[in-house]
């Protein structure tokens, strides 16, 4: 069983698509995670920082209230009235962005719903309005130039020259400064864009809603959008807080953080990226016109389908594992200069916890088809997979958990205390899709069991192997 497990291993190893995987979470590590560490390494003293040690730290958040709920009306509207103008809406369909036009009907409704929310006239949504007033201001004897800090210089008619070169000159004695707001009167164009939310709160989030389904999945204006964008997040670079700062040191003991972080940037590759591996182990021999596996019959479906699984999982592991080595070495460093006790295993445990029930599914579902239908189709599947498996937007920061996500999200180096908090429903997670992709193996048992015996017809034809060859170290 080992000899053949390390046969196994080895073909993975010679393979060009197992290196485009190792390659792929290569650059992630490198590109997105590493700079991370080394970031946060650097603001130490940085009160936002997750690493920062004070006396006192900032105040704890409490729930929204309705000066942020006010905020947020305000500001959306305002993005809204943005995006109707250019008539350029962009969304998250599948977790990249994508720009979206809309009809002439669809603009119409949007301005509904901008001149409830904000009592103007369509004009002035449109930026029409007071174009006259604009053109008078432009061409009046009188000027002022804004200077940093507030205020202004104000000339009198015939104050102020061009030189050769084009620039506007004054003169010692020309103008005269005048502080504060007297120098800043409002223009038409701001006036167009001051105005107050007409609507309940309730009311807004209704509008959102809808303009969010007119727009696509995973918009701006989708509720868990909005309430990331303006509710407050510990994503943001807000100074952090007492509990944050135990959570940090005292939970995650410093390398928890940074592991969850890996993880999660190498979450997206490893929801497509194994499918490669296992795909072209399985239809090796096809393509050396050995029909099927060529192993004799003392050597069983399960054994033979079991090994390479287990062969290709733990190829795919192997560099995952390794990659944040560099990293921890200098966490740990860290740790010992300042006297915490930092966890050294905790890259395995999350990498076997978070990673490899996703591993072990995209692989599952790429085996089992290609052992029905004998293409590389498993790779089409785990797109599709890729695609549409990708959390909404509201798990980015970890802590909402669904029972089937294959994926675990948690952008953040902060928020240990909000995952314990949900630790039942993310362990029951990870057993799941653990529980699947094992029963999945088990059918694609099955499936080649029957193939290999001739027994399963696809299309009509007939599935038929030869056995008549004999087992080598080199098949």
């Amino acid at each position: 069983m080992m000899r053949l497990f390390g046969m196994e291993c080895k073909k993975i190893a010679g393979s060009i698509l197992y290196w485009v995987l190792v390659v792929a979470l290569l650059a992630v590590s490198i590109f997105q995670y590493e700079p991370s560490v080394e970031s946060e390494l650097r603001r130490v003293n940085d009160p936002s920082s997750v690493f920062y040690i004070a006396d006192s730290y900032a105040p704890e958040r409490g729930a929204p209230d309705e000066a942020m709920e006010q905020n947020m009306m305000k500001e959306a509207t305002k993005l809204l009235m943005y995006n109707y103008r250019d008539n350029s809406y962009l969304y998250y369909p599948f977790g990249y962005v994508k720009e979206k036009t809309m009809s002439a009907q669809e603009q119409a409704a949007i301005l509904q719903y901008l001149m409830e929310l904000t009592g103007l006239s369509e004009q002035a949504i449109n930026g029409t309005a007071d174009e006259t007033a604009d053109e008078t201001d432009s061409t009046s004897d009188t000027g002022d130039i804004p200077i940093s800090g507030g205020g202004a210089f104000v000339f009198k008619p015939g104050e102020g020259s061009l030189n050769e070169n084009g620039q506007f000159v004054i003169g010692a004695d020309e103008g005269q400064y005048v502080p504060g707001d007297e120098a800043a009167p409002e223009t038409p164009a701001q006036s167009r864009n001051d105005f107050e939310i007409q609507v309940t709160f309730e009311r807004f989030k209704e509008i959102m809603e809808k303009v969010n389904k007119m727009i696509g999945s995973g918009s701006y204006f989708s509720w868990p959008m909005l309430k990331l964008y303006y509710f407050g997040n510990d994503m943001e670079e807000a100074p952090i807080t007492e509990r944050q700062h135990r959570e940090f040191y005292e939970g995650d003991k410093v390398t928890g953080a940074f592991a969850r972080y890996y993880c999660d940037s190498i979450s997206i590759s490893v929801l497509f990226l194994p499918a490669f591996v296992i795909v072209d182990l399985m239809l090796r021999d096809k393509r050396r016109n050995m029909r099927g596996l060529i192993y004799p019959r003392t050597i069983s479906s399960a054994k033979l389908i079991c090994t390479r699984y287990a062969a290709a999982v733990a190829m795919t592991m192997l560099p995952i594992l390794i990659l944040p080595v560099k990293s921890l070495v200098v966490l740990m460093r860290y740790c010992g200069s300042i006297g915490v006790q930092g966890d050294v295993l905790t890259f395995v445990k999350y990498t076997f916890a978070w990673i490899l029930p996703t591993v072990m599914l995209v692989m599952a579902i790429s085996l089992l088809v290609t052992a029905l239908l004998e293409n590389y189709a498993g790779i089409l599947v785990s797109g599709v997979i890729w695609l549409t498996g990708n959390p909404t937007i509201d798990k980015l920061e970890g802590g909402n958990y669904g029972l089937f996500d294959l994926i675990i999200r948690h952008n953040t180096l902060r928020g240990y205390g909000r995952m314990m908090e949900n630790i039942q429903m993310l362990a029951l997670n990870r057993i799941t899709i653990s529980v699947i992709a094992l029963a999945l193996v088990g059918l694609a048992i099955l499936v080649y069991s029957r193939k290999r015996k001739g027994g399963l017809t696809l299309g009509g034809k007939k599935s038929t192997h030869n056995h008549g060859f004999k087992f080598t170290a080199e098949h």
